[in-house]
């Protein structure tokens, strides 16, 4: 899942803070890492020193990763997805809630833009899983999955990745409308009942605890209340293509990644070319 990850890194990065998240891709199986470097246009570092790159690169390998270092240009979102297609990354990290470069808005502007350019899954780090410290690595025994289907295609593509989490428990969820008579919402809510069963048993190999429920009302707002309520470190979600790339921020996906504090692990569908 996490085997070669793409990490986009900016001016000033810390290698100490480096290696916090080194520790956590390391505990998600990751082996080889590629920082990658945005020149934005018109940026007062554009063309500086780039040996604070090596610096970052020395700290991971010192943890027993393989790192290589990449720079590009251009914005800042469509850059990093081009480049995580042509380097072969199986996905992307991107850490939350600090700052790009200076006279940038927090990544949240970016990761949102990534999210919709993305050929590869996109980790987002928000406040949940914490990042480890005093060298401690991420204990994937205590992960807590919510793993939201719609019960299609789409969702039914996550299931590789979510068995790769293996944690203490995966919460299935599926959010849907109310039907239009009782005897129609009964035969819906036992149909849907019985999926969930099935993809709940094929998850039980995997970890300690594995839950399902269904809910009836908005994806997003469900969503995000079910995360809270569970104290969710990792929300797993599928992208529609084209609904993705065309809906502004009421999507779904864009407004659990805005709204949620548990991580996201966004996968997308494949064969969506929309990286530039």
């Amino acid at each position: 899942m996490f085997e070669k990850t793409l990490v986009p890194v900016a001016y000033g990065e810390r290698p100490e803070e480096l290696m916090k998240i080194g520790r956590v891709l390391r505990s998600l199986g990751a082996e080889s890492i590629c920082l990658y470097h945005v020149n934005e246009p018109g940026s007062f570092f554009r063309g500086a020193d780039l040996s604070w790159l090596t610096l970052l690169a020395e700290a991971l390998e010192e943890m027993g990763l393989s790192v290589e270092v990449k720079t590009g240009n251009g914005h800042i979102a469509s850059a990093i997805a081009e480049t995580a297609l042509l380097e072969g990354a199986d996905g992307i990290y991107m850490k939350a809630k600090r700052r790009w470069h200076i006279e940038t808005m927090l990544l949240g502007s970016v990761s949102q833009n990534l999210l919709r350019l993305a050929d590869v899954p996109v980790f987002v780090h928000k406040i949940r899983p914490r990042l480890p410290d005093n060298g401690v690595e991420l204990d994937r025994r205590d992960l807590k999955v919510l793993y939201a289907t719609d019960l299609g295609e789409t969702s039914n593509r996550l299931l590789p990745y979510v068995m790769e989490f293996a944690g203490a428990w995966c919460h299935l969820l599926h959010v849907r409308g109310r039907m239009a008579d009782p005897l129609a919402e009964r035969v819906r809510r036992e149909a849907v009942d019985g999926k969930l069963h099935a993809v709940a048993e094929e998850l039980r190999p995997y970890f300690g605890q594995v839950t399902s429920e269904q809910r009836i009302g908005e994806p997003a707002t469900q969503v995000l209340y079910v995360s809270d309520r569970i104290e969710a470190d990792i929300v797993v979600l599928g992208r529609k293509g084209p609904a993705f790339l065309s809906a502004p921020m009421g999507d779904t996906a864009e407004r659990v990644v805005t709204g949620s504090m548990a991580s996201i692990f966004l996968v997308p569908q494949p064969g969506s070319r929309h990286a530039s």
